[in-house]
C-alpha cells in the first residue's frame, strides 16, 4: 500500500473520482473506485474502509452542493406563490434535507465497500506474535 496521509488520500481519490467520468466510468464505478482508491493510498497504520467512507462522502457532498449551482428546467409560467402557500417551500427544504442525508448514507457505504475490498486485497497481513512459553527442560540420558 503507498504511504500517502488520509487528507491527501481523500484528495487524490477525489480528483479521480472528478476524472472517472471524463473517460466515461462515471456513476456507481466511479465512487467504488474512489473509496478503493483512497484506501489504498494511505499508511498502513491508518488504512481502514472508513477512509474509503469517507472519500466517497467527501465526494457526495460536493455533489450537492454542486446542484444548487445549475438550475432546474422551469415551465414557461410559473404558479402564483398565493395559490401555493407556505407548506411547498417547508416540504421543499424537507426533501432536501433528506435527499442530503440519503446521498451521505450512499456514498459512504459505496466508498466503504471499496475500502473493504483494497483492504482484503492489498492488507499486509500482520505476524503473530508468539507468546512467551516456559521451556521445560530437556530431557538427556546420563550413561556411564
Amino acid at each position: 500500500m503507498a504511504n500517502f496521509s488520509v487528507e491527501t488520500a481523500i484528495v487524490i481519490s477525489f480528483i479521480l473520482g472528478l476524472a472517472l467520468p471524463v473517460i466515461h466510468l462515471g456513476g456507481v464505478f466511479s465512487i467504488f473506485i474512489m473509496g478503493f482508491a483512497a484506501t489504498y493510498l494511505t499508511k498502513t497504520e491508518n488504512t481502514s474502509a472508513m477512509v474509503g467512507g469517507i472519500a466517497a462522502i467527501v465526494f457526495g457532498v460536493f455533489f450537492f452542493f454542486f446542484g444548487f449551482l445549475t438550475g432546474p428546467t422551469l415551465p414557461y409560467t410559473l404558479p402564483s406563490p398565493l395559490a401555493l402557500g407556505i407548506l411547498v417551500p417547508l416540504t421543499g427544504l424537507f426533501y432536501l434535507l433528506m435527499g442530503l442525508i440519503v446521498s451521505i448514507i450512499i456514498y459512504g457505504v459505496i466508498g466503504m465497500l471499496g475500502g473493504y475490498i483494497a483492504l482484503k486485497f492489498f492488507k499486509e497481513k500482520k505476524e503473530k506474535k508468539q507468546e512467551f512459553e516456559p521451556r521445560r527442560p530437556q530431557r538427556t540420558l546420563k550413561r556411564s
